[in-house]
């Protein structure tokens, strides 16, 4: 197989890397400019050229702390410069190539793989309701990585087959120095959480563990940290519980233990933002927490734009719907992918989840819309204004189908 290296220089590849990126409703506009004047630059070219003939130029990258949604909880990641992170990136693309590496059961970081596969699998078996399950979850997986075991993962891999890629590899994950606000520290940066590579890292690390959770179980799923294996027999889901724990401590991981049991046949449980509920799924309330604080989140800049007179009214409202729909009915990157309506609305059961975030939608709508007001003074924005704009809700999509933005 052709080295990465090589195929990130070849510029039809990173034609087709920017080309995948434009037609992402996760690129922002702001990135997708940045990496459209340097990925097809020349100065990219002799970057990857260095990695490529041994330079590991790549700076200590600098460690920051981001609050998480509605919570106290901070989450480590990893930054790198703007053009080293854009290299990561590319670099994370063509990494989908060595895909057949992972099992079926593994869903993260894999073109063509949905999560509804998962939900589609309980529901035609009935898992839910007649099966043990354990529902795992990995206590800060990518942090708590061993660059040591990773290292000699990634060497049986690729020594042999790209041996500059893997030398940079073992730099970036060896190398044991980060900046944390300002100060240069010491120790192990675990999968370099945040940064492009990470997905692939935490796939690889748990590569032979997939396996076996496979053969000891009557159902087995993953996407990162987040885990279910359901078993006929309680004293079969004990069996695995107690595979899972020693696999994980032979890893330097560990249970997240307030998402992690083993629950008998029929209990409600979350997996991947969905709430299963016996043969009923809907969206987890920390997934419907999270949507909704982006929403708001987003409105009040818009506000604060107005504010400071770089807004109108009617500007920012029109900006605010097209968040939404961009978000909930976005253009899929290829064919072959879907967006958050499509695979939502793939899982779902019932749409009660979609009535409350419709009602948020609505509710950030008609701020913006009227200026900040959130008394009784926003309802001067009628529905039919919002519908004027292009607005769509989800209930109606869900039972009538739509067109993609």
């Amino acid at each position: 197989m052709k080295c990465v290296f090589d195929k990130i220089l070849d510029r039809n590849v990173r034609k087709s890397f920017l080309l995948r990126k434009e037609s992402s409703y996760n690129t922002s506009e702001e990135e997708l400019a940045q990496l459209n004047n340097f990925i097809l630059s020349d100065e990219c070219t002799r970057g990857i050229e260095r990695l490529r003939d041994g330079d590991h130029y790549f700076d200590i990258p600098r460690l920051i702390r981001l609050r998480k949604i509605n919570s106290d909880k901070r989450r480590q990641v990893y930054k790198f410069h703007d053009d080293e992170s854009m290299i990561l990136k590319l670099m994370a693309f063509v990494l989908h190539d060595y895909d057949d590496l992972f099992s079926d059961s593994l869903y993260s970081f894999r073109l063509g793989k949905h999560v509804s596969e998962i939900f589609n699998t309980i529901r035609r078996n009935g898992f839910s309701v007649t099966h043990w399950v354990i529902k795992a979850d990995i206590k800060g997986f990518g942090d708590h990585v061993v660059p040591d075991i990773l290292d000699g993962q990634l060497k049986k891999l690729f020594f042999d087959e790209d041996k500059p890629f893997y030398e940079f590899l073992s730099f970036l994950l060896l190398r044991g120095e980060y900046y944390d606000k300002g100060i240069l520290c010491h120790g192990s940066t675990g999968a370099l959480s945040g940064c492009a590579l990470t997905n692939f890292f935490e796939n690889i690390y748990l590569l032979d563990v997939d396996d076996v959770l496979i053969e000891n179980s009557a159902y087995y799923c993953r996407f990162a940290d987040d885990i279910a294996v359901f078993t006929v027999l309680e004293q079969e889901a004990v069996r695995a519980y107690t595979i899972l724990e020693k696999m994980f401590a032979e890893r330097g991981l560990s249970f997240n233990t307030e998402k992690t049991a083993i629950l008998p046949p029929g209990t409600p449980f979350d997996l991947l933002g969905f709430s299963v509920e016996g043969g009923e799924f809907h969206i987890a309330e920390t997934s419907l927490r999270k949507i909704e604080w982006k929403l708001r989140h987003y409105a009040d800049k818009l506000i604060l734009r107005q504010q400071k007179g770089q807004l109108t009214k009617e500007e920012a409202g029109q900006m605010m719907v097209n968040r939404i729909n961009g978000y909930f009915f976005g253009k899929r990157r290829t064919e072959h992918e879907i967006n958050w309506a499509d695979w939502a609305f793939r899982i779902l059961t019932k749409p009660d989840s979609l009535e409350r975030l419709d009602l948020c939608a609505q509710d950030c709508i008609r701020i913006v819309g009227s200026g900040g007001k959130r008394t009784n003074a926003k309802y001067r924005v009628r529905y039919h204004d919002m519908q004027q704009m292009g607005y769509r809700t989800l209930v109606h999509a869900y039972y009538h189908g739509y067109e993609r933005v």
